[in-house]
């Protein structure tokens, strides 16, 4: 039996999307901001250390809880935006008047293969059954949700955020060596990467919304500050190299840990996108 078109409840959808929307330009931010920290950190001046150690504790612990709210479920108590909150309501509320708008490629970084994401793309093209089509594409984008039974580094993340960032409580030494190593920047940038894909599918097949990425990078305004600290600081040589270079570097970055203090000075990098409204917050 094919699922009936809902009525078109763009408003309540939006509603519902945006905080979710939000969140994931935090976490851009919060990681861009590390990558141009820490990928000169070496030649930030000693006296500056406290200061640009405080930024990398902040962030660090930022992009940790809202990628944990990101993938959070609803209570009987509480209500949330959240990922898979944002699902259950979609599946309830599919319509058919936007379907044409989505793309290939937010299928592709949803995890869809390209074969199956063209085949998708063509029967709602097709205008036939599209909204059990959508039933179908939903219920294959929720098996793909991470969650911390099928992703390990939300997982990770859960477990930093309940036992270090959100609660302060007393570990044995096996447990304080498991919350000290955090998962692989590349990895967070993934998450929050799929997150964002997530938010366009919503917004491309139920709504008339379009999401643009902002176009302001916090990496470029951390380097940005870098420099200048250099340039105060009368280490031309230094600032010269990283002008040249931080524009297009293939900087990989590398697991970490969580700092031990605010004062701690070893820092380290990714890279996202976000939208095209900054927030008040």
């Amino acid at each position: 039996m094919t699922p009936p078109s809902a009525p078109d409840n763009t408003g309540e959808l939006i509603t519902r999307l945006k905080p979710v929307w939000l969140n994931v330009y935090w976490i851009q931010n919060a990681l861009e901001l590390c990558e141009g920290l820490w990928q000169h950190a070496g030649d930030i001046p000693r006296k500056y250390h406290h200061f640009f150690g405080l930024v990398h504790d902040f962030t660090i612990r930022s992009a940790i809880l809202d990628l944990c709210k990101l993938f959070d479920r609803s209570s009987r108590r509480h209500a949330k935006d959240t990922i898979p909150d944002l699902m259950n309501y979609a599946k309830g509320h599919i319509t058919d008047a936007y379907a044409s708008r989505l793309e290939v490629g937010v299928l592709i970084d949803l995890g869809i293969g390209k074969k199956a994401a063209d085949e998708i793309i063509r029967k709602l093209a097709a205008r036939s059954d599209r909204a059990q089509q959508l039933h179908s594409l939903f219920s294959a984008i929720e098996a793909r949700i991470p969650t911390c039974q099928n992703n390990r580094t939300l997982e990770k993340l859960f477990l930093i955020r309940d036992k270090v960032v959100a609660h302060q409580e007393r570990l044995d030494c096996a447990r304080q060596e498991e919350v000290q190593q955090l998962p692989s920047l590349d990895d967070l940038e993934k998450l929050n990467h799929w997150s964002s894909s997530f938010c366009q599918l919503i917004a491309c097949t139920l709504t008339n919304e379009t999401f643009a990425p902002h176009t302001v990078s916090a990496r470029m305004a951390a380097l940005d500050v870098v420099v200048r600290v250099l340039r105060k600081n009368s280490i031309p040589q230094r600032v010269a190299s990283i002008t040249k270079n931080f524009i297009g570097n293939n900087f990989k970055p590398k697991p970490t840990r969580l700092p031990r203090s605010q004062n701690e000075s070893g820092l380290a990098g990714p890279r996202p996108s976000s939208p095209s409204r900054v927030p008040a917050r």
